[in-house]
């Protein structure tokens, strides 16, 4: 999952534990590498997924206020204007990388996610191997 690194930074701190998304999947998520996007563009955590609540940009803002969204009442409302609905992605537990990753080095032609895209098991298993046997500082 894409996510700008403002964003990203809040979420390996604790302080944002709620993601929102205009469109989330099709499929269920358990998992999802956060990609911090340009100018980082590295993969930076693994974080599971407890729960995703759709709804209008009211209810959700009830999600941002106790889970800590790490926006305001106006960032959110103009993130899902023209939305009659939205979800809240409800993060779990959190994996940050020892070093960030960079996608490239795994993933012949990686192309990052306009918002977020699937992981195949190998995929996901080169970033829990690559990040297994790379313990050195950032």
């Amino acid at each position: 999952m894409s996510i700008k690194p403002k964003y990203s930074d809040l979420i390996l701190s604790g302080k944002k534990r709620v993601e929102f998304r205009r469109a989330w999947a099709a499929e269920e998520v358990k998992l999802i590498a956060i990609y911090a996007s340009s100018p980082v563009q590295r993969i930076v955590a693994l974080v599971e997924v407890e729960e995703v609540i759709k709804g209008s940009s009211t209810a959700l803002w009830s999600y941002c206020i106790e889970r800590g969204g790490a926006l305001t009442r106006r960032e959110l409302f103009d993130y899902f204007e023209g939305k009659k609905q939205g979800c809240a992605i409800l993060l779990g537990a959190l994996r940050k990388l020892n070093r960030p990753l960079d996608p490239r080095s795994l993933f012949k032609e990686f192309t990052p996610p306009q918002s977020f895209r699937y992981l195949t098991s190998t995929e996901l298993e080169k970033i829990e191997k690559k990040t297994a046997t790379d313990k050195g500082p950032a």
